[in-house]
């Protein structure tokens, strides 16, 4: 049978589609992607607290800071190969030492989809081990929790209430407590050992909780993009209360924002730390603090879990009692 046979034979057989006149046949439609799976309630973070980022497209590691304040801060290098085009400028100054840097806008995927996200660099990177830093204020998640380690069956859920401050572009997260007439911002900060104040700062607390130098207590307080500070550690004789937490030393930054002599230095056998006596302070509180206390991680060395509940607006610290 010839081809022009077999070709008139198989239109024959072929199932008959009605078409109307004028009616052409549409192509069957392309299966959509499926939506990208809603993120869960809780980020629960560990170890080195880093998260994987689409920024652009491009897979990124930020390592979430409790303190860590304003827009997402990523390495220059990260930002040259992102090719990233400035629309702002940004800095940040500790002290006499100032960074500059600039900012543009992005899609961050978080893994529910792109959303718009502010993004600052400088010429210096920011962290090392990571592509960059991001605060928990700028995670889209109702709770997230950082698990430092196992808890025990003793342990006492302490809550503060969460407080934000510094406005849209320097937001920042903690609480607070009252010390004299004013409200101190508490800001925990587990990466760094020690509490730490400015010198301004340490003038208000020093004179409302009677504190001092002790002596041979030099150190450096090393900030972002690798700044170090010089510091000494001041002691209070009437602890602030953060919960069960009884905050008396802080690292103070000698030589920014003004000097701290209103802190004075601790004498040998000093009366104002002789747990039987009782203070009645003379001194009057100078000077413009910013009041505000990173709390570090020997403060909560005993506690297992930091849980920022943006949600709720609630901070919650699980934690052993405090060792003696």
């Amino acid at each position: 049978m010839s081809p022009r046979h077999l070709a008139a034979l198989a239109c024959a057989i072929c199932p008959a589609i009605p078409v109307a006149a004028g009616q052409t046949v549409a192509e069957p439609a392309p299966a959509s992607a499926p939506a990208p799976a809603p993120l869960p309630e809780e980020l629960v973070l560990e170890g080195d607290a880093i998260v994987t980022v689409l920024l652009d497209g491009v897979p990124l590691r930020l390592a979430v800071r409790a303190e860590a304040f304003g827009a997402p801060i990523v390495n220059p290098d990260v930002a040259a190969r992102l090719a990233l085009a400035a629309t702002g400028e940004r800095g940040w100054r500790y002290g006499p030492v100032v960074v500059t840097g600039s900012s543009a806008e992005a899609s961050a995927d978080f893994g529910a989809g792109p959303t718009p996200l502010t993004v600052s660099w400088a010429d210096r990177p920011v962290i090392a081990g990571a592509d960059g830093v991001i605060g928990v204020h700028a995670l889209p998640y109702a709770r997230v929790t950082f698990a430092y380690r196992l808890p025990h069956d003793d342990e006492v859920v302490q809550r503060f209430a969460l407080k934000r401050s510094g406005g849209r572009a320097n937001t920042r997260l903690g609480t607070e407590v009252g010390v004299g007439k004013k409200r101190l911002m508490m800001i925990f900060a587990p990466e760094r050992r020690e509490n730490l104040v400015t010198a301004p700062t340490a003038n208000f607390i020093a004179t409302h909780q009677e504190g001092g130098f002790e002596p041979d207590s030099q150190g450096i307080a090393v900030m972002d993009f690798g700044v170090e500070r010089p510091t000494r550690t001041m002691r209070i004789a009437v602890p602030v209360a953060l919960g069960s937490l009884i905050v008396d030393r802080f690292a103070v930054r000698i030589e920014d924002y003004g000097q701290p002599n209103r802190v004075g230095e601790i004498a040998a056998d000093d009366p104002r730390f002789d747990p039987d006596n009782i203070l009645v302070s003379a001194r009057k509180g100078r000077g413009r603090p910013d009041l505000l206390t990173r709390i570090g991680g020997d403060q909560i060395a005993h506690c297992s879990r930091l849980t920022y509940d943006l949600a709720g607006g609630e901070i919650r610290l699980s934690c052993r009692p405090a060792p003696l």
